[in-house]
């Protein structure tokens, strides 16, 4: 029997977690996510199974550690018959948030890929050791299974972005290979093709990618142009535990006082709206503003205003801007945060009404008023995009 359709395996390997997505096509019809827990002073890991139609189960079962829950997820997979002999893995994916040249296209991994990858630890601390992880424990279980790396930078490093350089001496730029390489590419480079498929498509548009991270980007002519975020997703955006852009010699002082790593950790795990507010869960700071609590209002209305003046940089350095599209968590679910953001752009030519819902059979709404430039939401879905290059990418070397 033929296997037409693909079968790719998403991981997402954090620092004490593992989530692994099975895809046929590009449909999702199992994950598994490991997560640890303390029992008796010691660290065990459990796992949770979610099937296609969104029911949960928490395997009756814990593990050491992270590597010995890797080769139980090939077990349950096979177990409840998502992976056999009928149906073999094609591929395994792993996101991978790196800066660099090499890291803005996508790989099938070898040993050049494992040379890259510790290279990149010194700007990129937190990410690269899951990865590397990751990508070492499904070569083991997965024998003979391409895993491809599949790059966060990709859809934004392209000859039309006009703000890919830094202003700093050539050397150093060359030594540790630095550049606005941008992140969030799978949910803009899913944006760039829905678009114009959906007949949206104008010559200047503001797409905000507002989730648990958040960045803005702007295309012209539906190519990218501009991007907020930088060598790394710190820049840019405050979110839900960044920091977004502050002074550099903050980061030089908390990298003195504690150490570069703890320094970036701080900034990216423990920071944000969490820090200010409390909480990273938009809705918990939309209650707090409600309910006139200060740091609510203080963290929401720095977020607001941080969109809106990314939003308004971009046009001015565009001349212009034809349509705003929101999408990910917040910006599709968050009638408040859409509305506050648009609120301060009227001048622009925007104005959001706010009792559209999503049409699920168009793919989009339009939630502008009547008379006013369209504010667009689309929901985003980066995994399709990921499966769409990860086809690509084995296309190629066929």
């Amino acid at each position: 029997m033929t296997n037409i359709t693909k079968i790719f395996l998403a991981l997402n390997s954090g620092s004490s977690s593992e989530k692994f997505s099975l895809y046929e096509g590009e449909d999702e019809v199992c994950s598994l996510y490991f997560e640890g827990i303390e029992e008796d002073g010691k660290k065990k890991f459990i796992c949770t199974i979610t099937r296609a139609d969104g029911l949960e189960e928490v395997v009756d079962k814990k593990w050491d550690s992270l590597d010995d829950a890797f080769k139980e997820a090939k077990v349950i997979f096979e177990k409840e018959g998502f992976i056999n002999e009928a149906h073999p893995l094609d591929g395994i994916l792993v996101r991978v948030v790196a800066a660099g040249k090499y890291f803005s296209q996508n790989h099938i991994v070898d040993d050049q890929t494992m040379k890259e990858l510790e290279k990149v630890q010194v700007t990129n601390p937190l990410h690269v050791p899951g990865t590397v992880r990751g990508i070492k424990n499904a070569k083991e279980t997965f024998e003979n299974v391409p895993v491809m790396i599949m790059s966060d930078s990709e859809a934004l490093t392209k000859d039309s972005r006009k703000d890919t350089d830094y202003a700093l001496p050539k050397n150093i730029i060359e030594e540790f290979d630095l550049g606005r390489w941008g992140a969030h590419g799978a949910s803009y480079g899913y944006m760039m093709d829905r678009i114009p498929e959906l007949g949206l498509l104008k010559k200047r548009m503001i797409v905000c990618h507002l989730g648990s991270g958040c960045s803005v980007t702007a295309l012209m002519d539906g190519k990218p142009a501009y991007t907020s975020m930088g060598e790394t997703p710190l820049e840019g955006l405050m979110s839900s535990t960044r920091t977004g852009s502050i002074d550099p010699t903050i980061g030089a002082l908390l990298g003195e006082k504690f150490g570069a790593a703890e320094a970036i950790k701080m900034m990216n795990k423990q920071s944000g709206l969490i820090a200010m507010a409390g909480s990273n869960d938009m809705r918990e700071i939309i209650a707090g503003v409600e309910e006139d609590k200060a740091d609510a209002a203080k963290a929401y209305n720095m977020f607001i205003d941080g969109v809106a003046g990314k939003i308004g940089e971009f046009a001015a350095k565009m001349g212009g801007v034809d349509a705003i599209v929101f999408t990910a968590t917040i910006g599709e679910r968050s009638i408040p945060v859409r509305s506050s953001i648009i609120s301060k752009l009227e001048f622009m030519g925007f104005k959001a009404k706010n009792d559209v819902m999503l049409d699920k059979s168009k793919g989009y709404a339009n939630v502008a008023k009547d008379g006013y430039k369209p504010i667009y939401v689309i929901p985003t879905n980066e995994a399709a995009y990921m499966i769409k290059k990860a086809g690509e990418l084995l296309d190629g070397v066929e």
